[in-house]
C-alpha cells in the first residue's frame, strides 16, 4: 500500500517517512506543494498524508486539486488548530484532521479507519425517488441530471440515503462521514447539508429535512414533483 507524505519539515518528515515504512506502508515523500501534485498526477496512491503550510502550492490547493480527479483519502497533518481551519480543510476534500503533536499510535488508527471507508465498493446502485447515487462511479443523479459533489458530500448523502426515511443524528454523521468528533461549536455538517440542498434544487428542505435538535433525514417519498 503507497504513501504520498508531503510535509516540509525535514525532521517529522523523515521520521513519518521511516516509521510508515516500518508498519509496512511503500512511502514516497515529498517537502512542497508542487511536488505533490507532480507526483499525483503520474503515480498512484493508497493515501495521502498532507501538512496544510508547505511551499510552492499550499496544502488546501493541493487537496482541492485531489479531489477533482482522485478517489484517494487524504488525512490532513497540520499545527493549525482552530475550529475555522479545521472547517477549512475538510471543506476542501479532507477526509480527517489530525493536529500537531499527535501520537504514531493516533495516527495509525486514523489511517487505518479511512482506509476502510474507501475499501471498493459492492454496491452498484441507491436509489431514493428520483434520487440515484452510484457507490463504484461516484456519481449522483436527481431528476435524471447529473449532480456534481464532492468526496464528503457524496459521502454524506449516501449515508443519508441509506437510512431514508429515518433520522441520522449529526454526532452519527460526524463519526461515519468523518471519523472523529469535532467541537459542538462546529457547524461543518450544517455546511455540507446546505450545500447538498443547494445542489439538488432542495429550497423548501422537502428533500434532505432537518429534525430540529437531532440531525437531519432523507425523505424516502418521491417528492420531485413537489
Amino acid at each position: 500500500m503507497k504513501v504520498l507524505l508531503v510535509e516540509d519539515d525535514l525532521s517529522l518528515g523523515q521520521m513519518l517517512s521511516d516509521w510508515l515504512k516500518h508498519e509496512g506502508f511503500a512511502v514516497d515523500w515529498v517537502q512542497d506543494g508542487y511536488s505533490a501534485l507532480n507526483r499525483l498526477m503520474n503515480q498512484d496512491y493508497s493515501l495521502v498524508l498532507l501538512d496544510l503550510m508547505i511551499p510552492k502550492v499550499d496544502g488546501l490547493k493541493v487537496c482541492k486539486k485531489v479531489r477533482e480527479s482522485k478517489d484517494i483519502p487524504v488525512i490532513v497533518i497540520t499545527a493549525k488548530d482552530q475550529v475555522e481551519d479545521k472547517v477549512e480543510g475538510l471543506s476542501a476534500g479532507a477526509d480527517d484532521y489530525i493536529t500537531k503533536p499527535f501520537s504514531l499510535k493516533e495516527l495509525l488508527a486514523r489511517i487505518r479507519a479511512v482506509l476502510r471507508r474507501y475499501k471498493k465498493e459492492t454496491v452498484e446502485l441507491l436509489k431514493v425517488g428520483q434520487l440515484e447515487l452510484k457507490p463504484r462511479s461516484l456519481e449522483v443523479y436527481y431528476r435524471g441530471e447529473k449532480v456534481p459533489t464532492t468526496q464528503k458530500e457524496f459521502q454524506l448523502l449516501r449515508l443519508l440515503m441509506e437510512r431514508a426515511g429515518s433520522a441520522v443524528s449529526r454526532e452519527e454523521i460526524y463519526s461515519k462521514v468523518w471519523g472523529q468528533h469535532y467541537e459542538e461549536s462546529s457547524n461543518v455538517v450544517d455546511v455540507y447539508i446546505k450545500n447538498l440542498r443547494n445542489k439538488l434544487g432542495d429550497k423548501e428542505h422537502r428533500l434532505i429535512k432537518t429534525v430540529r435538535g437531532y440531525g437531519y433525514m432523507l425523505s424516502s417519498e418521491d417528492v420531485s414533483q413537489a
